[in-house]
């Protein structure tokens, strides 16, 4: 089967992304929050879409909700359930915030879609796109832009007070 390059090159940075990531969440389950933070540009920001909104502007920033949210945790509720990854829709592409936008269409940014759920079923989903870019010869994590965290019931979402972590 003929695939043109565009395409390939497309499936093959989606195949990087996804282990990449994969990469990143295991070393945040051996809490190993150094090699996590190394999956991360140090200028990676992160938006929470939901209400009430609230922007984290730094790898450090991020690291440091990630390193409270593992600590506060029990170890039942750090048993990681579902990951879903997959390749942005055209619609995904183009649903970056205006101020990124430029920043990404310049640095060749590419975003993988990532639905994740907390092995308890009482627990909490996190719908989020993560941007990537390539610095230093290897592709990082570079926006996080957070759509939903919250209960997994489904229509949780459109609860627009349920953030779980975070601040404005």
């Amino acid at each position: 089967m003929a695939t043109n390059s565009s395409t390939t090159n497309s499936l093959e940075i989606t195949r990087i992304l996804k282990q990449e990531y994969l990469l990143y969440l295991s070393a945040q389950d051996r809490h190993d929050m150094v090699s996590a933070a190394s999956f991360l540009s140090p200028s990676c920001r992160q938006l929470a879409r939901q209400t009430p909104t609230w922007n984290l502007e730094s790898r450090d920033e991020i690291m440091a909700i990630l390193t409270s949210t593992r600590n506060m945790s029990s170890p039942q509720e750090q048993e990681r359930g579902k990951v879903e990854m997959r390749e942005l829709t055209p619609e995904e592409k183009g649903s970056l915030p205006d101020v990124e936008k430029e920043q990404a269409r310049k640095e060749g940014w590419e975003g993988l879609r990532v639905s994740l759920e907390d092995k308890d079923e009482k627990g909490r989903r996190v719908e989020v796109v993560y941007w990537w870019r390539v610095e230093e010869g290897r592709w990082v994590q570079c926006f996080h832009d957070l759509l939903w965290v919250g209960p997994r019931e489904s229509g949780a979402e459109n609860n627009v007070g349920g953030a779980v972590f975070g601040r404005k």
